[in-house]
């Protein structure tokens, strides 16, 4: 395996679903350390930090437990880097590059196992830029908002102090996120069908939070910064992703001025479902995947049948028993990320015996085709 095959190969893995495979108990991005006699009370409260958007861990507690998938084999069941490597493609065969020749598999278990220079951050590893030689790099993984290891609040109560803040929004009709959403061709009926919601008084809605939980529950759920303030305020437009009954517990935001990077937030934690789940029936027919909630909104509007995730790495292989007896349009961006999107998606819905096809194969000459650099909401006539 090649160092850039190895970059994919990382970059395709979930390192929530690794950590599962390992057996190990992942809930909202916490799970208990390998070391437990480290731990006051054998770490009961677990004090392990997953990042899924990242590709890292880290223990809050041990200095040498965090880095990428495979430091989470490796410190987990205890072997070399060259095992844990072989363990993730056995787990994961789909997603492993195939093996090009004898020379490349020698050049991979030439690869050191135990690398022994470390940054002076410590043993970070960024999964997407670096090689297997730089196991430990030098970016570090974000501090979370809370560093206590202790749960403030059970998972029911997180969820009904998510339904709570979402009460509090406003409907996006009259408002510059209803401006936003027509110039990009999606109207009210597709507003009111998937409950889109606007922060219309920041000021008021922040105070409010603060009156009604403490600061340390807003932080610890992901709603409000480090500073004490409500964390969407270059980010109105909200995306609730509704379960099957029409609630939601996570969403995702969204900037409405162009100049704002990133142009969207997701609420701490996993995406626990892609977005417009109830299209996923399990009645036969056809459902279309789109790369994020805007390009999915366009389709509803057409009323196409269709599901959204905020990129690659988000889509998780425990997902497939949703997709039962649907087949998939992979609607990803015209561009090499989309690409490598779709090759990645075709491999993982083929292994599953889901039959895929994309959105535009074999229509590149006319007119009428995604052009390079659109994405669906651009070739229906959407706004930039």
């Amino acid at each position: 395996m090649t160092d850039e095959e190895l970059k994919q190969f990382k970059d395709a893995l979930s390192i929530t679903a690794v950590a599962r495979s390992l057996g190990i108990d992942v809930v909202r991005g916490k799970c208990r350390c390998a070391f437990p006699s480290r731990h006051a009370h054998g770490d009961r409260t677990p004090s392990v930090s997953i990042s899924e958007e990242k590709g890292y861990f880290r223990c809050w507690v041990c200095d040498d437990v965090r880095g990428d998938v495979i430091s989470l084999v490796q410190r987990y069941k205890g072997c070399s880097f060259v095992e844990a490597l072989n363990y993730l493609r056995e787990t994961f065969p789909f997603l492993a590059p195939a093996t090009k020749s004898t020379s490349a598999a020698k050049s991979t278990t030439s690869v050191k196992s135990t690398p022994t220079a470390k940054s002076s951050i410590g043993p970070y590893h960024n999964a997407a830029a670096q090689t297997p030689q730089e196991i430990y790099a030098t970016e570090p993984m974000p501090m979370p908002e809370s560093t206590t290891t202790e749960e403030l609040v059970s998972e029911d109560e997180r969820k009904k102090i998510i339904l709570n803040f979402l009460k509090m929004l406003s409907p996006v009709d009259g408002t510059q996120a209803a401006a936003w959403l027509m110039g990009r061709r999606i109207f009210k009926p597709v507003w009111d069908k998937m409950l889109l919601r606007t922060i219309k008084d920041y000021g008021l809605l922040n105070n409010t939070l603060k009156g009604t939980y403490s600061m340390e529950v807003l932080q610890y759920v992901g709603l409000f910064n480090e500073k004490g303030n409500l964390k969407f305020y270059k980010h109105p437009l909200i995306f609730p992703y509704l379960d099957t009954q029409r609630r939601a517990f996570y969403f995702q935001s969204r900037a409405l001025e162009s100049s704002v990077i990133p142009k969207e937030m997701n609420l701490r934690g996993t995406v626990p479902y892609p977005y417009n789940m109830s299209a996923l029936d399990e009645k036969p027919g056809w459902v279309y995947l789109c790369e994020g909630v805007v390009d999915t909104l366009t389709f509803l509007g057409q009323k196409i049948d269709a599901v959204g995730i905020p990129g690659v790495r988000s889509f998780k292989v425990e997902w497939l028993p949703l997709f039962k007896n649907k087949n998939v349009v992979l609607c990803m961006d015209k561009d090499n990320a989309g690409r490598e999107a779709t090759n990645y998606l075709q491999e993982v819905f083929g292994n599953a015996g889901i039959r895929t096809v994309v959105l535009g194969e074999g229509m590149e000459h006319l007119d009428s085709s995604i052009k390079e650099g659109e994405d669906v909401n651009d070739w229906f006539g959407g706004k930039r």
